[in-house]
C-alpha cells in the first residue's frame, strides 16, 4: 500500500530530525527541507528519493511523490 512520507513518519514514530539524518539531508535548513518534502511542497532529488525508499523499506517510493493527477492517469 502506497503512502506519503509524512504518513510513514507518523505511523513509524520517526522524528523529522531522525528522518533528515536517515535520508542524508544536511545543512542549516535540513529540518525545513524535510518539512517541505513531508508537505509535498518540494520534491526530493532522485538520489534522496532512493534513500527514502530504502529507509522506508519500499513503503514510500518515487510514485508517491507524483502529483495526484498523474497518479490518477496511471490508474485509469
Amino acid at each position: 500500500m502506497a503512502m506519503t512520507l509524512d504518513e510513514y513518519r507518523r505511523q513509524e514514530g520517526v522524528t523529522v530530525s531522525d528522518l533528515a539524518d536517515a535520508i542524508g539531508v544536511t545543512g542549516p535548513h535540513r529540518i525545513r527541507t524535510v518539512y517541505r518534502y513531508l508537505s509535498q511542497e518540494r520534491t526530493p532529488a532522485l538520489p534522496v528519493i532512493r534513500r527514502i525508499a530504502e529507509f522506508t523499506k519500499g513503503k514510500v517510493t518515487f510514485e508517491d511523490f507524483l502529483p495526484t493527477r498523474a497518479k490518477r492517469k496511471e490508474v485509469a
